[in-house]
């Protein structure tokens, strides 16, 4: 007996239909489905801050990370991208240049650049 017939046969017994769409239901269901979908992304937040958000002193100056912005200290520069990879996170920006911030587990961070190959031990600013 095949996995259908079988099927068939439950439903019968039980006395409900199949359930069975319509071609003009499909796509009001396709757009329903396509509009939650939407909704889904749009409240899709970061439910924290990022661990490197705020003021740190990398040995050769006070920098300001936010949400969006590094400040080190003359010009604050766009993130435009942060790719998160366990404790490390690594910034991008509108010119691409990228950052390396590594998270350590006393509580400093390792600010590294591998344009510079400069690396600095950070500890949080008060």
């Amino acid at each position: 007996m095949s996995a259908v017939t079988t099927a068939e046969k439950a439903l019968q017994r039980s006395g409900s239909r199949p359930l069975s769409l319509s071609r003009p239901a499909l796509p009001r269901l396709t757009g329903f489905c396509a509009a939650l979908g939407l909704l889904a992304g749009a409240g899709q937040a970061r439910a924290a801050d990022w661990p490197f958000e705020g003021l740190w002193d990398c040995e050769v100056g006070v920098f300001e990370f936010t949400e969006t912005t590094y400040d080190p200290g003359n010009a604050p520069m766009e993130i435009v991208d942060v790719a998160p990879e366990g404790d490390t996170f690594t910034l991008t920006f509108s010119d691409n240049y990228q950052l390396s911030l590594a998270m350590n587990p006393d509580g400093t961070m390792t600010w590294y650049s591998p344009v510079s190959g400069d690396s600095f031990l950070c500890r949080r600013a008060p």
